[in-house]
C-alpha cells in the first residue's frame, strides 16, 4: 500500500486514540515516526506517523477514505504524485508551497516597509554619536529603539507589538514577511475536516447522486446517529453548501454533475494549432450545423409546402484563411458534403486535404481516401482511360469521392469540438445572423424567446387550416439567399485572429494561395461528386428537374451550341437534389456537353435595368444560335454546289427521259359549252327587259296594267343596292321565273 504520513490529529480521527496512546506506541517503537518543522519552546518538533506501521484494517480504512475523499482541493498547490488529495489540511511535513506575490502584496509590503524603515536605520548606527546625529536629522528625541517603536506606532495608530513583529519578521524573512499571507486552511470547512463521514457522505450525494444542499443537509440529519453526530453538532445548510462550493473543484463538479461531454469542452486540455504554418486552400475543415432559426419550407419538394423546421448547413472553412462555402439540406447527409466541395472546387479548386468529422455521412465521403501523410504527388498529365467515369459510378460506394479527387482526409477526435474550428464560424453565425430572426430558437427549448414560441404555435394553427401564406416564419429561399448573402459579408470582414493580422478571409486566401495548388478538375470528374443520374429530353435548349428548369451558363456559348444540337434527344443529367442550382449535362455515351444552372424567372419589370439585360442576352444567344445555324446550312450549300451538285429538281428530271406526247394520258372530261344568249346568271336591271317581252309573248291576255310595268315591279322586288353602290349576288332565271309566277298568279313565263 502507498506509505502515508499522519499528524498526530489525523491519527487520532483515524483511530479512536488518545495523544498519550499514540505517545506509548511509538515509544514502544509499534508505530513509526519522525520528526517535522521547527523546534518548539520546549525543545522539541512535531511527528508524523507512518501508516504502514499500523494494523491492516486501519490500513485499509485509510485508503478507501481518501480514495473516496479524491476531490481537488484548490486551495492545495502541491501534493504527492503519489496520493490523492484528500479534505482537510496537509500534513505538517509538507513543504510550504512557492506563492507569487501579488499587486495587493507588493502594495501592502512598501506600505509597512515604509514603517519600519526608521527602526532599520536606527539599528544599524553603532555609536551613541551617529544615533545622536540621526535624531537631529530625523527630528526625533529617542533614546533607544523602544523609544523609536513607541513614536512610530503612534504615529501611524498602531500597536507597538505590531511594529515589533513586522520589523522582526523582516529581519528573519526579508520583504516576504511584510505581507499577510493566507491561512494554511483556507477554503476548507474546519467543521467537516472534523467529520470526515460527513463529508463523505456529502460529496458522495452531491456528486454521485447529483441532490441538492437540502437534501444533502436532511440525509446528514437522518444519519446523525451512524455519524456520531449530535443534534446540537449538526451543520447548517450553508456549511454544506461553503464546503461543497470550495472543497469540490469545478472540474470535478461538472464531470459528475453535467456530464462528460460538458467535461471534455470546458474542462479538458487540448493543443491549440498554428495557423501560419500551411498555406490557403491547402486544408478544409468540414461539419454540418443546425440554424437556431425556424423556417417554413418553399424550396424542398419531398417535404410538404410550409413545413416549420430548422434547416442543416454544410459547411467547408479554409483552415488558413477562414474563408467559408456552405450548402443547404433539411436533413444532411453524404450529398451535402459533396455540393458544398463543388461549389467551392469551382470557385477556388480542390484542397489537398480535408479534416472532417467522425459521422457516417463524412466516413462515407472519406472512404477509400489516402491518410494526409500518405497524400500521393498530384499529376497534372495524368489521363484517364476512356469510359472510365462507367467505372467510377458502379464503385462511388465503395470507395469515396475523396480518393478518386486525390484528397487526403484526417478525422478528427470523436467528441472532441476544440479540434474543429469549424466550430468557431458555426457559433459567429448563430450570433450575428440566427439571432437577428423573429423565429430565433436559440438552440435550446430552455432559453428559447416567448415570442418565437408563440410564432411557432401560431405557423401551425396556420398550416392546420391551409393560410399558411398568412405565417410571419421567413421563407426557406429568403433565409437562404440571405445566409449566402452574409456569408459572402463575412469573407470579406477584417479578423483579429492568429495568422489574421486584421485582413479578411478573401485577402488572406488571395495573399497566401497554396503554390503547388491544383488545378479545378475537369467536369467528368467534379461529375463523380453528384449522387444522382437521370435521364431527361432536351427541349428549347434546356431540360426540366423537378420545377427547374436548367440551362447552360449565359457565358459559355459552346455549352449552348451543344445543347442546341441535342434539342429533342435524350441525354444524361448528374445533379445532388441537395442542391439543385447546379447541373452536369452528358450524353448517353458519357460525353460531357456542359454545365447547367437553374434557370432564374424574368421578372416582370419592361424598364427594369436587369430585366432589360437579361432579355438582351437571351436574344443575343438565341440569334446566335439561329445564325450559326443558318451559315452552317449555306456552307453545305455553297460546298454542294462547288461540287457540282444540282437542286433536287434537276437531278430528277435529269435521269429521267420524257415521253414526247402527253394527250394520250390525259383523262379529263371536258367541260358543256352554254348559248351565248342564255347566261346562267343575270343581274336583275339586265334581265328584266328579257322578262317583260317573254311575258307578252306568252301572256296574250295579261291585262295591261300589270304587264306595262313588270319590269318595275322585278325591280322593287330585287334587294335594293347597298350605300357602296355595289351589286347584290345575281339571281338565277329560274328564281326570277318562280317569283313571277307567285306574284302575278301567271300560268307560264317564258
Amino acid at each position: 500500500m502507498t506509505e502515508y504520513w499522519l499528524s498526530p490529529e489525523e491519527l487520532s480521527d483515524l483511530t479512536g486514540w488518545k495523544d498519550s496512546t499514540i505517545r506509548h506506541k511509538a515509544a514502544a517503537r509499534q508505530l513509526k515516526c519522525r520528526p517535522v518543522g521547527e523546534q518548539k519552546p520546549n525543545g522539541r518538533r512535531a511527528r508524523e506517523y507512518s501508516s504502514l506501521s499500523l494494523p491492516t484494517d486501519l490500513q485499509v480504512k485509510l485508503n478507501s477514505r481518501r480514495v473516496a475523499l479524491a476531490v481537488i482541493d484548490p486551495a492545495r498547490e502541491k501534493t504527492n504524485s503519489a496520493q490523492l488529495i484528500v479534505f482537510g489540511p496537509q500534513s505538517a511535513s509538507a513543504e510550504a508551497p512557492c506563492r507569487a506575490v501579488t499587486d495587493a502584496q507588493k502594495e501592502q509590503i512598501a506600505k509597512r516597509l515604509a514603517v519600519i524603515n526608521p527602526m532599520l536605520e536606527y539599528s544599524q548606527l553603532e555609536t551613541p554619536a551617529e544615533r545622536r546625529c540621526w535624531c537631529i536629522q530625523n527630528g526625533r528625541e529617542v533614546k533607544n529603539l523602544s523609544d523609536l517603536v513607541l513614536q512610530i506606532a503612534k504615529e501611524h495608530e498602531s500597536k507597538p507589538s505590531t511594529i515589533w513583529t513586522w520589523y522582526g519578521n523582516f529581519k528573519r524573512k526579508g520583504a516576504d514577511g511584510l505581507f499577510d499571507r493566507f491561512r494554511s486552511d483556507r477554503g476548507q470547512s474546519r467543521w467537516f475536516a472534523k467529520h470526515r463521514d460527513a463529508a463523505i457522505l456529502a460529496a458522495h450525494l452531491y456528486l454521485n447522486e447529483r441532490t441538492s444542499i437540502s437534501f444533502i443537509a436532511d440525509q446528514i440529519e437522518y444519519e446523525a446517529q451512524a455519524l456520531s453526530l449530535s443534534e446540537d453538532d449538526l451543520p447548517s445548510r450553508e456549511t454544506i453548501r461553503v464546503f461543497l462550493s470550495k472543497s469540490v473543484s469545478p472540474a470535478m463538479k461538472t464531470l459528475a454533475r453535467e456530464g462528460l461531454r460538458e467535461y471534455r469542452e470546458r474542462m479538458a486540455p487540448y493543443l491549440k494549432r498554428g495557423y501560419v504554418d500551411v498555406y490557403a486552400n491547402q486544408i478544409w475543415v468540414g461539419d454540418h450545423a443546425i440554424h437556431d432559426v425556424e423556417i417554413s419550407n418553399d424550396l424542398f419538394f419531398d417535404v410538404p409546402f410550409g413545413t416549420p423546421g430548422r434547416l442543416r448547413m454544410s459547411a467547408f472553412v479554409d483552415y488558413r484563411s477562414r474563408k467559408a462555402w456552405a450548402t443547404w439540406a433539411w436533413e444532411g447527409s453524404s450529398r451535402s458534403i459533396s455540393a458544398t466541395m463543388v461549389r467551392a472546387m469551382l470557385e477556388v479548386g480542390p484542397p489537398e486535404g480535408v479534416y472532417v468529422d467522425n459521422g457516417r455521412d463524412y466516413k462515407k465521403v472519406a472512404k477509400g481516401a489516402a491518410h494526409a501523410c500518405d497524400l500521393p504527388e498530384y499529376d497534372d498529365d495524368a489521363k484517364a482511360p476512356k469510359g472510365w467515369w462507367e467505372e467510377e459510378y458502379k464503385t462511388i460506394a465503395q470507395t469515396g469521392i475523396l480518393s478518386r479527387l486525390g484528397i487526403s482526409v484526417t478525422h478528427c477526435i470523436p467528441r472532441h469540438p476544440q479540434s474543429k474550428h469549424v466550430e468557431r464560424f458555426f457559433q459567429t453565425m448563430h450570433m450575428h445572423f440566427d439571432a437577428v430572426h423573429s423565429t430565433y430558437t436559440s438552440g435550446s427549448p430552455f432559453t428559447r424567446p416567448e415570442s418565437t414560441e408563440k410564432a411557432m404555435m401560431r405557423h401551425r394553427r396556420l398550416l392546420k387550416a391551409g393560410r399558411v401564406e398568412e405565417s410571419d416564419h421567413p421563407l426557406a429561399s429568403r433565409f437562404i439567399l440571405g445566409c449566402l448573402s452574409w456569408i459572402a459579408e463575412y469573407n470579406d470582414t477584417p479578423q483579429r485572429g492568429e495568422g489574421m493580422d486584421g485582413r479578411s478571409p478573401n485577402e488572406v486566401f488571395s495573399a497566401e494561395l497554396n503554390p503547388n495548388q491544383k488545378p479545378v478538375p475537369d467536369a467528368a470528374t467534379l461529375a463523380l461528386l453528384f449522387c444522382e443520374r437521370v435521364q431527361r429530353t432536351v427541349r428549347e435548349c434546356a431540360v426540366q428537374l423537378r420545377n427547374y428548369r436548367y440551362t447552360p451558363r449565359p457565358e459559355d456559348r459552346m455549352a449552348w451550341a451543344a445543347m442546341h444540337e441535342a434539342n429533342e434527344t435524350e441525354i444524361l443529367i448528374d445533379w445532388n437534389p441537395e442542391d439543385p442550382e447546379f447541373a452536369l449535362a452528358l450524353t448517353m455515351d458519357g460525353r460531357v456537353l456542359g454545365w447547367l444552372e437553374a434557370e432564374p424567372l424574368l421578372r416582370f419589370a419592361p424598364n427594369d435595368p436587369a430585366t432589360q439585360s437579361q432579355i438582351a442576352e437571351s436574344m443575343s444567344i438565341r440569334r446566335g444560335l439561329e445564325k450559326a445555324t443558318k451559315q452552317t446550312l449555306k456552307a453545305i450549300a455553297a460546298t454542294a454546289r462547288a461540287n457540282g451538285a444540282q437542286t433536287a429538281e434537276d437531278a430528277l428530271y435529269g435521269r429521267l427521259q420524257l415521253p414526247t406526247i402527253a394527250g394520250t394520258v390525259i383523262s379529263h372530261r371536258m367541260p358543256r359549252v352554254r348559248p351565248e344568249d342564255e347566261p346562267r346568271n343575270i343581274l336583275p336591271g339586265q334581265g328584266s327587259k328579257r322578262l317583260a317581252e317573254r311575258l307578252l309573248r306568252n301572256n296574250p291576255n295579261l291585262p295591261e296594267e300589270k304587264g306595262s310595268s313588270v319590269g318595275a315591279v322585278i325591280s322593287q322586288r330585287m334587294p335594293r343596292l347597298r350605300p357602296d353602290k355595289t351589286a347584290v349576288a345575281p339571281m338565277s332565271a329560274a328564281d326570277i321565273a318562280a317569283r313571277l309566277l307567285r306574284d302575278f298568279g301567271l300560268e307560264k313565263v317564258g
